[in-house]
């Protein structure tokens, strides 16, 4: 799809989110499963992508429950979603002093040790209508959730999960983007220990590498993120599909010669003439340093080397190969999309997915490709 990004002179770079894209993953992780019901986790602003246009998306596609990190981004969903009929669920915990805000907005606590048990416990027996909260039991991450000792302590009082009207049991997978690893198995034997030695409420173990795992990880709810985005590390056949691509302009076109040095620190010698582009995105705006002399952009398709180092504010481009005046200034290139994907720069860049996209920098100009809106 070609844009016609030259109405806003004022932007060095485009980022389209294809929000239509991320509803067709949805729909594709939701045909996946067999009686689990499909979440959603829309933290850190959905990855950065912007929750607000996302969300309603997802709500209007049957998605009735979804995740987010922290209190204050689970007001904020409230807000957008304009319902309390949906759930929304916040897996850093529970502080004391903030039921109020938690029963104001229907938000639901994701209790992480046995001590926000207890307290939340304490506030329920002060409300006439307790509200419910998810539980979230360690199985081996070593991160969130009650660790052994509070599991015995739990498993000694179970009945304390009927005071805390303990909904939903719900563990997190360490190592799901690796299928092979032995880990996947032992987490789940692991859970499968802990609930069935409780009472019996919505399990949740699957988040976007456990859906591929297979069905015995499904339990009833699974909680993908990055995969609604198109990317499932370690899972390469998935059917799913890029939302995002990043452009960037050129902002300036010269002829160096041989011999010559480009960038900071002068890393890249020139091995012939060449001619040189500068584009206006840098690591500053998501495109990380750590690409310098691996990446490619694109032209119509036509690979371009980054060379020298990326900095703050732009990447330089070889476009020798280009013919003459095929690229002009003001003209964009292709920086990550369907020639250049997430997971490929993530893969170079030797990091994950997840940073590659939360980082994506607020600079960009926004375009959400979705058919009512008619882009």
């Amino acid at each position: 799809m070609l844009y016609n990004f030259n109405i806003n002179k004022k932007a060095n770079s485009f980022l389209v989110i294809d929000v239509d894209a991320i509803v067709s993953n949805y729909q594709t992780l939701r045909s996946k499963l067999s009686n689990a019901h499909c979440a959603a986790t829309l933290k850190a602003n959905a990855y950065g992508l912007g929750i607000k246009k996302i969300a309603p998306a997802l709500d209007k596609a049957g998605c009735s429950t979804f995740f987010v990190a922290t209190l204050d981004e689970a007001v904020e969903l409230r807000k957008i979603l304009n319902s309390n009929r949906k759930s929304i669920l916040v897996l850093n915990g529970f502080l004391a002093g903030a039921g109020r805000i938690f029963k104001h907005y229907n938000i639901t606590p994701v209790l992480n040790n046995f001590c926000q048990l207890e307290t939340w416990v304490d506030y329920n027996s002060t409300s006439e209508d307790r509200q419910k909260a998810a539980l979230h039991l360690d199985t081996g991450m070593n991160r969130f959730g009650l660790d052994n000792k509070d599991i015995a302590r739990l498993m000694k009082n179970p009945q304390i999960l009927i005071k805390a009207n303990i909904y939903m049991l719900l563990s997190h997978l360490a190592c799901s983007d690796e299928p092979e690893n032995v880990m996947n198995n032992r987490q789940l034997l692991e859970f499968r220990s802990l609930i069935g030695r409780l009472p019996k409420v919505t399990a949740s173990l699957a988040n976007s590498g456990g859906i591929y795992l297979g069905k015995k990880f499904h339990f009833d709810l699974v909680r993908p993120g990055l995969a609604l985005y198109g990317s499932v590390p370690g899972h390469l056949q998935n059917n799913l599909t890029n939302c995002i691509s990043l452009y960037g302009r050129v902002l300036q076109l010269r002829e160096v010669d041989k011999g010559q040095l480009v960038g900071y620190g002068g890393t890249y010698k020139l091995t012939k003439r060449s001619r040189i582009a500068t584009i206006g995105v840098g690591y500053a705006d998501g495109y990380q340093r750590s690409l310098s002399g691996l990446s490619t952009v694109f032209h119509h398709d036509s690979p371009l080397p980054v060379v020298g180092r990326i900095s703050m504010d732009s990447i330089t481009v070889d476009i020798s190969s280009l013919p003459d005046n095929k690229l002009e200034e003001g003209n964009f290139v292709e920086l990550l999309g369907k020639n250049f994907t997430i997971d490929q720069a993530a893969s170079l860049a030797q990091t994950v997915p997840y940073e590659m996209i939360t980082g994506l920098g607020r600079r960009h100009y926004r375009y959400y490709n979705q058919i009512k809106d008619g882009l």
